[in-house]
């Protein structure tokens, strides 16, 4: 895993509430067809898989953190995973690198869970995302 600065988010115009969910990706200063959910881009990797994208809502009344694979010829969005949940914030603290395949996220006021990622090989569509997700509790009650 190496953290690269190779990727923007197109900005939205009009109010926030007019702003379509998803939104294109920049790459090398350049546009490309490739969309993302999410309006701020927060962290960004490359990765043996491809480019692990880290984006959130710009909301801080109800903010979600969005994770997208993207593959190596930067065409497609492998696997997409949301952390977030209604009238809540999820506001990122960090992200670290177990490997290359195994990372975990923090959340501002959640110190008590951990949200472990894997990126696996390969998917089955609904069943077995390419992005995996587990939550844990780290402190026993």
């Amino acid at each position: 895993m190496k953290a690269v600065a190779r990727f923007a988010l197109a900005q939205h115009q009009g109010p926030y509430e007019t702003w379509p969910v998803r939104t294109s990706v920049i790459i090398d200063s350049q546009p490309s067809d490739l969309t993302i959910p999410g309006f701020t881009l927060l962290r960004q990797y490359e990765t043996t898989a491809g480019y692990l994208l880290v984006t959130d809502f710009d909301c801080p009344f109800e903010e979600a953190v969005c994770f997208a694979l993207i593959d190596k010829d930067l065409r497609t969005v492998l696997s997409e995973r949301t952390v977030g949940q209604w009238y809540n914030s999820y506001i990122l603290d960090e992200v670290e690198w177990l490997d290359d395949e195994h990372f975990f996220a923090t959340f501002h006021g959640q110190p008590e869970y951990r949200y472990e990622f894997t990126i696996r090989k390969y998917n089955i569509p609904l069943i077995y995302p390419r992005l995996g997700l587990t939550c844990r509790c780290i402190h026993e009650w």
